[in-house]
């Protein structure tokens, strides 16, 4: 069996701890994950905060959209499952990529720049991998912000579908290449897997809380030579890692 080379902490984890939390990424890093994957958005005052969705709701005790809320409306609030505070991005960077990589999934329109000058001030440009549904703008980001990774999340991606890059991608016509392509894990398939290496793109999979037996699922990916998992379960990331 092939070994992969990004074992990444989805969200941290979305299992018995809070995701997108330092305590998530802590529980992924003492499991085995040499890679976080975090999601930003932007306060109504322009904090970078590391958050998934566009309201408090689901996963904080608060309510309301995040674009209306300043970070003074939300730095006290506390996640549902184990009462975490929600990080600020910067700390969440000083917590991770002196341990290992992150992929930063940007969440918010224009807040790109941002992200970028933080990500340089601190110098951690080496261990960060930017994440996006637009296959142009991510273009446009390595174009600018060189020398930026970037990850295209195709599953729900704009500007190349799955069909095209599997065309164009076989015959090395793609005319932009991401550093790394992530696709839902039902989507995946041998060809997507080898259209990825002739183009020199490492291949992830995520979305694996559905299944019964995701072990199995996460194992016939290895298998098939993927380069990396997204675990959105910290155990399984243990059981692979052999921890």
């Amino acid at each position: 069996m092939k070994k992969i080379t990004l074992f990444i902490g989805h969200r941290g984890t979305l299992v018995d701890y809070d995701e997108n939390t330092l305590e998530a990424f802590d529980i992924a890093i003492k499991s085995g994950a040499n890679c976080i994957e975090l999601d930003v958005r932007r306060t109504k005052d322009r904090k970078l905060i590391v958050f998934h969705d566009n309201s408090l709701s689901r996963t904080t005790n608060g309510k309301g959209l995040l674009k209306f809320l300043t970070f003074n409306d939300v730095k006290n609030l506390k996640t549902i499952i184990r009462n975490q505070k929600i990080p600020l991005l910067e700390e969440s960077l000083d917590y991770i990529t002196d341990k290992m990589q992150a992929i930063i999934h940007v969440k918010d329109d224009r807040i790109e720049k941002e992200i970028f000058d933080l990500i340089d001030k601190k110098g951690v440009l080496k261990n960060c991998t930017i994440s996006g549904r637009d296959y142009n703008k991510l273009n446009r980001y390595k174009k600018t912000f060189k020398p930026i990774k970037t990850c295209f999340n195709m599953t729900k991606g704009r500007g190349l579908n799955l069909k095209e890059f599997i065309e164009k991608g076989q015959r090395k016509k793609l005319k932009n290449i991401p550093d790394m392509i992530n696709l839902r894990s039902d989507l995946i398939s041998n060809q997507f897997i080898k259209v990825c290496h002739i183009n020199d793109i490492k291949s992830l999979a995520w979305g694996f809380m559905g299944y019964k037996q995701p072990l199995q699922v996460i194992n016939s990916l290895i298998d098939n030579q993927i380069d990396g998992i997204l675990f959105d379960d910290y155990h399984n990331l243990k059981i692979i890692r052999g921890n």
